[in-house]
């Protein structure tokens, strides 16, 4: 924990009351050494602390602020030693209803964060970038493939858009000022306390309630659905290398590939329930078929995915059953 914790500094997670935010505050605050804290930057849009039933740990402090404005945060949060940028708006829907704020969010208000971390000099920014960069076809995807995201008429890709924006704006800042950087691309990450959007969650929360799970489109578009505690594994593993630092990495599960119906399908089975699925139109474009492959983060420091999608899946349930 040198890396994360150095010379007695705090570590700074946006989006800390979020999904992927949440778990990863969790994780740091089991782990920080006496005296240190762990920083949550966020508007509280979400709470994942609510949703996970669980009580923060003292050392996890909350500070409430809008990314846009950092004159509101900027000051209570110390010279931190790392820096892990989860806040964004997510979620299919969001991208259809909120282009224009996604855009604003995740665009300009990762510059605002990147900019005042500039100020700070902090020992690493890591970015939670998205498998969305990849665009509609990314079928066995690595890193050093081009991000060819969907047309301007469909506001599905205002997310990817964002994202991969904040992607570069950060790799050029860390040129210019001697940031050391770090990016993550996501490929679907599931896992109890989910919030927000999310096919798993989505069906494990209708199945829990003895409902149909709605299933867009035919059925048939694919993802290989990786498992929330995995995900933290590989932020830690690469943390840990430093000379892994300075590039994209592809954070998934490759075997763990299934149609979008036989996800609904084994979801139901695990949950016992009978209501089968139904279909729903799509809206707009999808993403065909989507996973990675994750050579890079593998050679760099030996993670591969250790929960498989039915284990995975299984805890999900039963997180949502009680």
């Amino acid at each position: 924990m040198e890396t994360w914790f150095a010379e007695g500094a705090a570590v700074l997670v946006t989006g800390g009351r979020g999904f992927l935010g949440s778990h990863i505050c969790l994780r740091l605050a089991a782990l920080a050494p006496a005296g240190c804290e762990v920083i949550s930057l966020d508007n509280g849009t979400r709470d994942a602390f609510t949703a996970l039933g669980q009580p923060a740990p003292v050392n996890l402090r909350f500070v409430d602020g809008d990314l846009l404005e950092p004159e509101q945060w900027l000051g209570e949060l110390g010279r931190p030693s790392v820096v892990v940028h989860c806040a964004a708006l997510a979620g299919v829907s969001t991208y259809y209803r909120k282009p224009t704020e996604v855009l604003r969010v995740n665009g300009l208000g990762s510059a605002r964060l990147f900019e005042a971390l500039a100020a700070l000099d902090p020992g690493l920014v890591v970015n939670l970038s998205t498998s969305e960069v990849y665009g509609p076809h990314a079928e066995g995807v690595a890193e050093g493939d081009l991000t060819p995201i969907g047309p301007i008429s469909d506001p599905r890709w205002a997310y990817a858009a964002s994202k991969i924006f904040a992607e570069h704006l950060l790799f050029a800042m860390a040129r210019e000022h001697g940031l050391s950087v770090l990016s993550l691309r996501p490929f679907n990450v599931y896992g109890p306390g989910q919030v927000g959007e999310g096919a798993v969650r989505n069906f494990c929360e209708r199945a829990a309630a003895g409902q149909a799970l709605r299933v867009t489109g035919d059925g048939s578009p694919s993802r290989a659905w990786l498992y929330v505690d995995d995900f933290v594994d590989a932020l830690f593993a690469l943390v840990a290398v430093p000379s892994a630092w300075g590039r994209a990495y592809n954070v998934g599960a490759p075997d763990s590939r299934v149609s979008t119906l036989e996800l609904a399908e084994l979801i139901n089975k695990l949950a016992g329930n009978e209501a089968g699925v139904e279909f729903e139109p799509h809206p707009g474009q999808d993403v065909v078929h989507r996973w990675p492959r994750i050579d890079a983060l593998t050679t760099a420091t030996g993670w591969r995915p250790r929960v498989g999608l039915e284990d995975g899946l299984r805890r999900t349930v039963g997180f949502w059953q009680q």
